[in-house]
């Protein structure tokens, strides 16, 4: 008997039919049926319960060999066979695509049905005696089950307004399970994008964290990759219009390291280095259907590249630092629009980091000039100090000069007195004591003469250090302001 839906469930129960005398706590089990699950129970005891048969069964199907019952309501007394597997040729495998169209099955005696033998002993296995079978199809035609009601106590005749109520029973089901579906993806959807949020919170975080720019760039390529699961991870930093070097790299064992190496245009795609400033991002599935120019596809060929994932690193007032590029070197891949979002923001908050930690290195290298600036003053004002510790001795030894050539004077003075009046032993004497005299005026003088030169030389130190203080004052007073332009 095949047959085809013509009454609504509403209709069937206007029409004063025992179908319309469920008990109550059948539609309280509808409104609380969200799992799959507990819409295929509620909807085989619907049926048992309307029809008033010895069993009702789901199977589901797995494969057009392999069948399981996933639900079913049956009489005490009877076999339960859920959680059953019944594998072809016993059960009707040749009628699935049948049944996938629409076709339902009546059998009101399976003796005198025209089945397999198999089919039937199987069926007495379980008691069958009179079956319908009525299929589960999704909207896209494919089959999910069969909806499947058993008579065992005798032989049944199945009614026009059973069957239809069962076609009405297995199209809700199916509408059910559809919205169940929907409302698990649409869930599944909502925690993704919040697990999704919440790791890629978690790792510009870490980058953040990083306190070098070395240490922001490594870290990026790190994240990204566990991100994305991929090959190889690189930032392409820009030294040029025209050029580019690899400054950060993670990749698999597999793959031969790439790190510092320079790619010159045309080779690289520099002529979008505008569209990428912009915040151009580019998935490519298969580089060899990207429509990009060949030298550019024979350089990513070399070093494996399948497919690729650019998203550029702005940085100091949106100048564009380089490219964080995946690489996908074994296997061509679709780039995922949630992998595609995670991984843009992985390459701006790298380029915040990358602001910040440059601007922290800067900021520590003038202090560790400032540090040496204050060291040299220091070092300067030591030597002043010291400079003054010597002018009071060097000022005193002016003061014995003068003295010393006073003295002379007055010796020459008496010498010549004594040479005027004394005797011949006295002159001798005299005149040794004038030759020790003019020795020691001798070396007065030179003395003297080395006494002025330090002066001098004291003198011109004094101005160099003083200038060389004041300029000090300036650099450590620029330190401390910077201009704009720095």
């Amino acid at each position: 008997m095949t047959t085809q839906p013509s009454l609504s469930l509403s209709g069937i129960s206007q029409n004063g039919n025992q179908l319309n005398l469920l008990p109550t706590n059948i539609f309280k089990k509808l409104r609380k049926a969200y799992t799959e699950e507990d819409i295929l129970q509620a909807s085989v005891e619907i049926v048992y319960q309307a029809l008033k048969c010895d069993r009702v069964v789901v199977y589901s199907m797995e494969s057009k060999t392999l069948c399981k019952i996933v639900a079913e309501s049956v009489t005490p007394g009877y076999a339960q066979i859920y959680g059953t597997t019944i594998q072809d040729p016993c059960f009707e495998a040749r009628y699935i695509d049948q049944y996938q169209k629409g076709r339902v099955k009546a059998i009101t005696n399976i003796y005198e049905a025209g089945m397999s033998p198999c089919y039937v002993e199987n069926l007495e296995k379980i008691d069958v005696k009179s079956n319908l079978v009525v299929p589960l199809t999704r909207k896209n035609n494919s089959l999910y089950g069969l909806l499947v009601m058993h008579q065992c106590s005798g032989t049944r005749q199945w009614e026009q307004t059973e069957v239809e109520f069962v076609l009405q029973i297995a199209d809700w089901t199916i509408e059910q399970i559809s919205r169940s579906q929907a409302y698990l993806d649409l869930d599944n959807q909502v925690k993704n994008s919040q697990k999704a949020q919440q790791l890629i919170t978690d790792i510009t975080q870490d980058i953040h964290r990083a306190v070098t720019s070395t240490a922001v760039l490594q870290l990026a390529v790190v994240k990204a990759k566990e991100l994305l699961n991929c090959d190889r991870v690189v930032v392409y930093g820009l030294q040029a219009e025209s050029m580019g070097e690899i400054v950060a790299e993670v990749t698999i064992p597999a793959l031969a390291p790439i790190l510092g190496s320079v790619i010159q245009d045309p080779c690289f795609e520099y002529r979008y280095i505008d569209q990428y400033q912009q915040g151009r991002v580019r998935a490519i599935r298969n580089i060899y259907e990207a429509k990009m120019t060949p030298c550019y596809v024979d350089n990513l060929a070399k070093i494996g590249v399948k497919a690729n994932l650019v998203a550029p690193i702005n940085w100091d007032n949106g100048k564009l630092y380089g490219l964080l590029v995946a690489h996908q070197c074994f296997s061509f891949k679709d780039w995922q629009t949630d992998e595609i979002e995670c991984f843009k923001q992985i390459a701006f908050h790298t380029g915040l980091s990358l602001s910040k930690a440059k601007l922290k290195e800067q900021f520590q290298s003038m202090e560790t000039n400032i540090a040496q600036l204050n060291y040299i003053q220091k070092t300067i004002n030591l030597a002043q100090s010291k400079i003054q510790q010597i002018k009071q001795p060097i000022q005193k030894t002016n003061h014995i000069l003068f003295e010393v050539n006073n003295l002379n004077r007055l010796l020459e003075r008496e010498i010549n007195l004594i040479n005027q009046n004394g005797s011949s032993q006295t002159r001798k004497d005299t005149k040794l004591v004038q030759i020790i005299i003019r020795k020691l005026a001798g070396i007065t003088s030179k003395f003297k003469q080395s006494l002025n030169i330090v002066n001098i030389t004291q003198n011109e130190i004094d101005v160099i250090l003083q200038e060389a203080v004041t300029n000090l004052n300036r650099s450590k007073t620029s330190q401390d302001y910077p201009s704009e332009s720095s």
